[in-house]
């Protein structure tokens, strides 16, 4: 996050004395509030979800079938098809001829990804693997895709993205979650990452970047302080920037984006 002191001086801490006892904070919780405060507090607080749709649908069900394939001990082309079928998320659809459409994609993607296994030299040492970090007064919680360990001994944290918007080196050297995974696997799993990446399911493109713990400072800081404004209550306010990329954007009393 390239403004992170930015955004630290200008969401200052609650007085010690009125901060919180703590609560478990995820990165999905972090980023909703940084997007916008009234979003974090809809989702999280008044616990009104965006209902599914078909990209979030698929993203469940790839999720869902690469877990349970990874952790049978992979396999070939059929068993993968055969973990998507079992895992396949049947909300969000209109009707049932686009859910066809969304299974027949899932199944492309996932015939494309079985492709690159069979030219995998990495070990897979773990698939969705939780993380709880203490960062008192708090606790980061999460969850890791997937762990592998390459050739050289080397760990490899990834994060599989089934949107087709490809990060590049220097934003995922930045990126948020990776950073957050990073020092999950690290501080509670004992696994120290050599490198965090951003695998890209659906066109078979990673972004990889060095895992980098001066990061770990400033992530805390951020972490530790979106936790305080948010378990106080503090700071709701509506960010209108956000609302053509929202999931709510048209039933929020606040968006100025309902197309």
């Amino acid at each position: 996050m390239k403004d992170l002191k930015l955004w630290l001086q200008e969401h200052p801490a609650p007085a010690r004395q009125a901060r919180p006892k703590g609560m478990e904070i995820s990165y999905s919780q972090i980023r909703a509030y940084l997007d916008c405060p009234w979003l974090y507090k809809t989702v999280y607080v008044d616990r009104r979800r965006a209902p599914m749709s078909p990209p979030s649908a698929l993203g469940v069900s790839i999720h869902g079938a690469l877990e349970a394939y990874h952790r049978g001990g992979g396999g070939d082309l059929a068993r993968l098809l055969a973990c998507c079928d079992e895992n396949w998320c049947h909300a969000g659809f209109k009707d049932a001829q686009e859910q066809l459409e969304w299974h027949a994609k899932a199944r492309r993607i996932l015939e494309r990804y079985h492709g690159d296994e069979l030219e995998r030299r990495s070990e897979v040492l773990a698939v969705e693997k939780d993380f709880l970090v203490p960062l008192e007064p708090h606790a980061l919680r999460g969850t890791i895709d997937r762990i592998d360990r390459r050739p050289d001994g080397t760990v490899e944290v990834i994060d599989y993205k089934t949107h087709l918007d490809v990060e590049s080196e220097e934003a995922a050297a930045e990126n948020l979650q990776l950073g957050l995974y990073g020092l999950g696997a690290r501080d509670c799993l004992d696994l120290v990452p050599a490198w965090l990446t951003l695998y890209y399911v659906a066109t078979g493109k990673r972004t990889t970047v060095p895992f980098d713990p001066a990061r770990e400072e400033g992530i805390v800081e951020l972490v530790t302080r979106v936790a305080d404004l948010a378990v106080t209550g503090r700071g709701f306010r509506a960010d209108t920037t956000h609302c053509p990329s929202c999931d709510l954007r048209r039933t929020c009393p606040h968006s100025v984006s309902r197309d």
